[in-house]
């Protein structure tokens, strides 16, 4: 008798923090760690912006402004920073993506006059240049001019860290006499990809695949459209529909009460790899004994613009391995 394996739909919730931006900036490592394993592990890198490396987004999609007037709290879903090492441990190049207006910012550090120099651009004619330094352990001070403000203003900005994931940053205006204006901007910024949270994408498709009240059809919603599925006992399927055949004839069979459990896993780029094992019993259609099953299994995820699809699976059913 056949054993029932399939996936099923990302609930809603699963899809709330989709983000735009994808960038890719090609360059040789030269034995240095990537930009995905320096968030995990800072210590890694010797880059004084470390901390920044990472994709980061607006906490509770926050940010609270004054350009003349009230004070004005406003929602801003769906911003999006890719904050990355280029080919040098003392610079950073950060996209930001999102809603309009879009840009990015480039800094660099002088190791011997310990100065940060920063350069940005922002829409059309935003471009901002200034100086600025590292103050207590990693929180950075800056003072920018722009284009397209009062001739002789600038800003001050802070970036204070509240933790690895999360940093406070802060924009305060000052006249050409060195005297605040009333005008600011501030925002909380929180990472959004590391392992954790990958941890966590991961671990809400396998919930759903443990979740034996959605049906087929809906079940397809999770699988990238060149996906290769190969289960135990059954030829390669390698398309949407097949497998549709496949998910249905398996839950004529009767009901899998199983857990997916995560065993390891490794980003490479937009591709995520796991091993993992399943553990659960088959309870027969027509009624007959419970059978209880372990397996092991081999994912692969794509991610496109946010969200984790499965791209390959092959479930093996020799003996299980507790490793």
């Amino acid at each position: 008798m056949k054993i029932k394996f399939y996936s099923s739909l990302l609930l809603a919730l699963f899809f709330t923090q989709v983000y735009a931006q994808r960038t890719s900036l090609p360059f040789e490592l030269n034995g240095r760690p990537s930009n995905y394993e320096i968030q995990d592990s800072l210590q890694l890198s010797r880059s004084p912006f470390a901390r920044f490396i990472g994709e980061w987004t607006l906490k509770e999609d926050t940010w609270i402004q004054n350009w003349g007037g009230n004070n004005d709290t406003i929602k801003i879903p769906h911003h999006h920073t890719v904050s990355s090492q280029i080919n040098t441990e003392n610079s950073l190049l950060s996209i930001i993506d999102g809603p309009e207006p879009n840009g990015h910012i480039f800094w660099t550090y002088n190791p011997n006059t310990k100065e940060i120099d920063h350069l940005s651009s922002f829409g059309t004619i935003r471009m901002g240049v200034g100086e600025g330094e590292f103050y207590g352990q990693h929180n950075v001070r800056l003072k920018i001019s722009f284009e397209g403000e009062a001739p002789g203003t600038y800003r001050e900005y802070t970036y204070e860290w509240l933790s690895d994931s999360e940093y406070f940053m802060h924009s305060k205006q000052f006249d050409e006499h060195g005297e605040p204006t009333g005008l600011f901007y501030e925002g909380t910024f929180v990472r959004i990809d590391n392992n954790e949270n990958l941890r966590e994408k991961i671990r809400a498709v396998l919930d759903v695949l443990d979740d034996n009240d959605i049906s087929t059809r809906e079940q397809l919603a999770v699988y990238a459209d060149d996906v290769i599925h190969m289960a135990p006992n059954n030829r390669v399927i390698s398309n949407k529909e097949d497998l549709l055949t496949y998910l249905d004839l398996q839950k004529s069979y009767g009901l899998a009460d199983m857990k997916h459990q995560i065993v390891e896993f490794s980003r490479h780029d937009d591709v995520i790899i796991m091993r993992g094992r399943v553990k659960g019993v088959f309870h027969p259609q027509d009624g007959g004994e419970a059978i209880p099953f372990q397996t092991k299994n081999l994912f692969v995820f794509e991610e496109v613009e946010g969200v984790l699809r499965i791209q390959k699976v092959i479930y093996n059913a020799s003996p299980y391995d507790q490793k």
